[in-house]
């Protein structure tokens, strides 16, 4: 995306306003359809890592209990992805103004005025309400619990934190790494489990290198709009790649401890090692260059990262 000049113009009373995309539309986008789909992958892989840990697993699926496997991802990732579009929802309401300040936001029916807090809030209460009741149904009571967390967690604790410290990738990370573990508890295996831990512990320390790339190319942009993003406070960016470097580095340790636990085969650990080799080599080149190619090239390495390393997991997995 093209980054804002330093300040940002004021608008041409000339130049006509964008079409409205319409009610329905604007009511999809309101759940940010990408990062959504990122929620249900990452949930999926979460109740399919699961399976070959639940009892039975050495007896061959009866029809019955396959239908109810397929009927029990697909409720749990839809519970999820409406949990996550309640959270998504209430956090363009809450940032409504610094988003007109936002080239790639400014468009948004909540900067725009499009949608008005009531909507919001019915929204809001309906796709959560839904969530939490599909988490319940088709998983259990912790999924739906832990779906709650994260929604409380993402808008109470992480979205007025952008504005005040540059923890607040950190913070924002604890919801953001709970979708997996929502899948692997609500499928009924144990929380304590290590490949349950590793899910959440990978996504978690992912979404660092991930985002740091992110705020490091739209660094001009966030801090016309008043986030306290590290690249913000950081700018000849040696903390921010140094911390993107660190925390790629402790990934790529963390992605062993399937393997170290006897929880996963030959088949993920070589596919985990070199997944993390690549990612931090993308991070080790953001440290030398600092440039928006190299965070680009580690954002989108990053993007390749994760489907690959959980997919794994969920093929290669070690039972015995």
């Amino acid at each position: 995306m093209t980054e804002l000049p330093p300040t940002s113009p004021q608008p041409d009373p000339h130049q006509s306003s964008p079409p409205d995309p319409g009610l329905v539309t604007d009511l999809y986008q309101l759940a940010k359809p990408r990062l959504t789909l990122l929620v249900v992958l990452t949930t999926a892989l979460g109740v399919a890592a699961a399976w070959p840990f639940l009892p039975r697993h050495e007896f061959g699926l009866t029809t019955p209990e396959i239908l109810h496997r397929i009927n029990q991802l697909l409720g749990i990732s839809g519970g999820t992805a409406l949990m996550a579009a309640a959270a998504n929802a209430l956090n363009q309401w809450w940032e409504r103004t610094p988003d007109q300040l936002m080239k790639r936001t400014a468009g948004r029916a909540t900067a725009t005025g499009r949608i008005g807090g009531k909507i919001i809030l019915i929204y809001s209460v309906i796709t959560g309400g839904l969530g939490g009741s599909l988490l319940y149904f088709f998983g259990n009571s912790l999924a739906s619990l832990l779906g709650l967390l994260s929604l409380t967690l993402y808008i109470l604790v992480y979205t007025p934190m952008k504005k005040r410290t540059t923890l607040n990738t950190l913070f924002g990370a604890i919801p953001g790494a709970l979708p997996p573990l929502i899948g692997w508890c609500g499928a009924g295996a144990p929380l304590q489990h290590p490949v349950g831990m590793s899910l959440f512990g990978i996504l978690f320390s992912w979404q660092i290198p991930h985002f740091l790339a992110i705020a490091w190319m739209h660094r001009e942009e966030y801090e016309a709009a008043g986030f306290r993003m590290l690249p913000v406070v950081d700018p000849e960016g040696h903390r921010t790649a140094r911390t993107a470097l660190l925390w790629s580095l402790f990934l790529w340790a963390l992605s062993l401890v399937p393997v170290l636990s006897g929880a996963a085969g030959a088949g993920y650990l070589t596919i985990a090692s070199v997944a993390g080799a690549y990612l931090t080599f993308r991070a080790f080149t953001l440290a030398q260059t600092r440039d928006r190619a190299a965070a680009r090239r580690l954002f989108l390495a990053s993007l390749i990262y994760l489907p690959v390393v959980l997919g794994a997991l969920v093929a290669n997995p070690s039972i015995s």
